[in-house]
């Protein structure tokens, strides 16, 4: 699928995850699945990933989505090509750890699957301690406490595409925070147009 512009391809990616959360389904499938070849347990999370490929001293940093004992997966748009060896320190639950890892499976300008390939005792017990508290989480009562952060998902107005276009007009990536930002600037141009 090929896309004209970012604003088209966010406009997918907006449909796609609206129909995952609607029709119920999970964007990877549980690692019990019949034909699964994972040997560990995944784990939803949020966090952030720093790295470096192996042949470049350029720092990356993307999202974390998911993570076990053996791998992760990040978003990103600048993605490697799967064998690529990279150098990571993920932040999840407030913990950090730096590990060697190997890009398994590369989606371009969405993600990464990442083997982990060499990982220190200290960190091995700190990735444990993450595990542990993700684990926890997903044990939680079957309905959700109401959360005092924002939504999770966020309907873009016109004036927001058209901000975010205009982000990617000039820019490659978008972080968290300028995309809040953009989407603030949109709701108040938004109410202007209202009065």
């Amino acid at each position: 699928m090929e896309f004209n512009s970012n604003v088209e391809y966010l406009r997918a990616l907006q449909r796609a995850n609206a129909t995952e959360r609607t029709s119920g389904l999970e964007r990877k499938p549980p690692a019990s699945a019949p034909g699964e070849r994972r040997q560990n347990r995944r784990y939803k999370c949020a966090g952030s990933a720093e790295f470096r490929t192996a042949s470049m001293d350029v720092r990356t940093w993307a999202t974390i989505t998911d993570l076990s004992r053996g791998g992760c997966y990040v978003e990103m748009q600048a993605t490697s090509p799967q064998g690529t060896r990279v150098d990571l320190q993920i932040e999840v639950e407030g913990i950090r750890i730096r590990v060697k890892g190997e890009v398994r499976v590369c989606y371009p300008f969405l993600g990464m699957g990442i083997a982990f390939t060499e990982i220190s005792p200290e960190d091995r017990e700190r990735l444990e301690s993450i595990l542990g508290k993700l684990a926890s989480q997903s044990l939680g009562p079957a309905v959700a406490a109401p959360q005092a952060e924002e939504p999770a998902s966020i309907p873009l107005p016109g004036a927001a595409l058209k901000l975010l276009q205009a982000h990617f007009e000039k820019n490659s990536t978008l972080d968290r925070e300028t995309f809040r930002e953009l989407v603030r600037k949109s709701q108040n141009t938004e109410q202007i147009f209202r009065r």
